[in-house]
C-alpha cells in the first residue's frame, strides 16, 4: 500500500522467498560488506537498475541460500513491500 496525495494505492507485489530478520534505521556500521549496494546507501531491496531512492533501513534476510543477507531498502519499499509493512507492525523502528 503506498499513500499518494492521501490517496491509498495498492501495489501488487509477490511475497518474498526469504525471510526478513531484522530491519533497522540505515547506518553503514550495520554492513558487514561496506562495499555493497546498501552499504553504499543504495536501495538494494528493489535493486539498483529499477530504484534511484536512497537506503533508508538496514534489512538482514536468511533465505535458502545464505544464514543473513543484507539490503538496503528505500522508504517506498519500506511502506509497500508485504513482508516489511508486516515486520515493522511487529517491530517497529525508534
Amino acid at each position: 500500500m503506498l499513500v499518494v496525495d492521501g490517496t491509498i494505492k495498492l501495489i501488487d507485489m509477490p511475497r518474498m522467498t526469504s525471510k526478513i530478520i531484522d530491519i533497522q534505521r540505515w547506518d553503514a556500521r550495520l554492513f558487514r560488506n561496506p562495499s555493497t549496494d546498501g552499504a553504499q546507501r543504495m536501495c538494494s531491496a528493489h535493486g539498483k537498475s529499477s530504484c534511484n531512492r536512497p537506503a533508508v533501513a538496514y534489512v538482514a534476510l536468511s533465505d535458502a541460500g545464505t544464514d543473513r543477507k543484507e539490503w538496503g531498502a528505500c522508504d517506498e519499499w519500506l511502506a509497500t513491500n508485504e513482508d516489511a509493512v508486516e515486520y515493522l507492525r511487529a517491530h517497529p523502528l525508534d
